[in-house]
């Protein structure tokens, strides 16, 4: 079991790497310079870095042109994110990489097991499905429309409170427009999690979310 925290890169440039973040400022970029080298044209020549304090390890993006990005959102030029295990990191949407904390994992593994069903993070624009971090992430369009229908769980949402809640009741928006959301939001949760039904049309009626319960065995 490794004992220093890694990037673990997931999707794009250097697929399938585990890089030890060994020394800081543990430098990100195209320059050969830097100690993780993504060689894309995408990628500035120094684009983000890693800090860390006594307890802490911080991502920081130095003014790339195509930004870094910790679990779907852009960070601003010179913010410090503080990583947590789990975190996923986007550079310029070309290299995707998991944060690994192995002490945090080995205290997470040993107490807890991913829940069935899907969570949604409001304030950090996160959704979990099955334990998993749901990326990329979903569009603003289909995170509102996903959190309207969360928020109404077990109950029918007409298509008038789908239109008002994610586009506004002065916007005009036609059916075709509604159904391309659902359609496309549904294709993600299937993707994520191909053996439940999350939303439930009601042919006349609205839309509902299902929630997947867990499974009891005994």
């Amino acid at each position: 079991m490794p004992s220093v925290q890694r990037l673990l890169i997931q999707e794009g440039i250097q697929a399938g790497k585990a890089i030890e973040l060994h020394a800081f400022p543990f430098t990100i970029g195209r320059s050969r310079d830097c100690m993780l080298v993504l060689d894309s044209s995408s990628i500035s020549r120094l684009h983000a870095r890693c800090t860390r304090d006594h307890l802490n390890i911080f991502v920081e993006d130095v003014g790339s042109t195509n930004g870094t990005f910790v679990n779907g959102r852009r960070l601003d030029h010179g913010e410090a994110y503080r990583l947590r295990a789990g975190d996923v990191i986007s550079f310029a949407q070309v290299c995707t990489a998991i944060f690994d904390d192995p002490a945090t994992t080995l205290q997470i593994d040993a107490v807890q097991f991913p829940k069935p069903g899907l969570e949604i993070d409001v304030a950090a624009a996160r959704v979990m499905v099955a334990g998993r971090l749901l990326y990329p992430p979903l569009s603003p369009n289909q995170f509102s429309l996903l959190s309207l229908l969360v928020d109404n769980a077990g109950r029918i949402v007409t298509r008038e409170e789908i239109m008002s809640h994610v586009w506004g009741p002065d916007e005009p928006v036609n059916d075709q427009t509604i159904d391309a959301l659902v359609s496309r939001l549904r294709k993600r949760l299937i993707e994520a999690d191909p053996g439940h039904e999350y939303l439930v049309t009601r042919r006349g009626f609205g839309l509902m979310f299902q929630d997947r319960k867990p499974t009891l065995s005994g």
